[in-house]
């Protein structure tokens, strides 16, 4: 009995298409791997000057404000603060699914261009396909990783400008120990976003 063939969609059609035309032209393969390259290179470089300067913001602001500050002062910087950097977690988290998606390619750019393994016996090599796995281990506990190292910057960024809001606004109403209350809120909040920023960590992972 003949077996018919499951319909195809416009979508796998073109994926087909493309996939093929990766594989008979050498060229395009190469250019392909110059671009993914050159994005991959420029999404780090965009990481690790955001990585520099949302510590550094929030650090200095909570050591100028650490000081007797008025409410209106604390509650609007750390505002500010708190919904900027909010934007440039948004901005890094869309940034991370790119460069996963960037890496991939390049691996099978790597492969289709034949490209020698250093520790293989058989196969192809690459870059980005003979990444190191991740074994480093730090005190033999924590995973030493790029993304978990964002993860406790970007929480202890949010809990710093949270510490400042809820200062601010306990202040504002006059709510004793409003210092210690806003500083317990600050890490509160700091260890939520760690713990969801972990679990779509390896989620992603998965």
């Amino acid at each position: 009995m003949t077996s018919i063939p499951e319909p195809r969609t416009a979508a796998t059609a073109s994926g087909d298409a493309a996939t093929a035309a990766l594989d008979v032209q050498p060229e395009l393969v190469r250019l392909d791997y110059q671009q993914t390259t050159d994005l991959l290179r420029t999404l780090s470089d965009i990481r690790f000057k955001l990585l520099a300067l949302v510590p550094t913001l929030s650090g200095t602001a909570i050591a100028i404000l650490g000081h007797t500050r008025s409410a209106a002062e604390l509650l609007g910087v750390g505002l500010l603060g708190l919904t900027a950097t909010l934007g440039v977690l948004l901005y890094e988290l869309r940034n991370t699914q790119l460069y996963e998606y960037a890496t991939r390619r390049a691996q099978h750019d790597e492969a289709a261009l034949g490209f020698p393994s250093l520790g293989r016996t058989r196969g192809s090599g690459g870059l980005f396909t003979e990444r190191p796995a991740r074994t480093l281990r730090l005190f033999g506990i924590a995973p030493v990783d790029r993304d978990r190292g964002l993860v406790l910057v970007y929480s202890a960024a949010f809990a710093g400008w949270t510490y400042l809001v809820a200062w601010g606004g306990l202040r504002a109403l006059d709510v004793g120990s409003a210092r210690k209350i806003g500083a317990l809120v600050g890490v509160a909040v700091g260890l939520l976003l760690l713990v969801e920023l972990s679990r779509i960590h390896n989620g992603a992972d998965e």
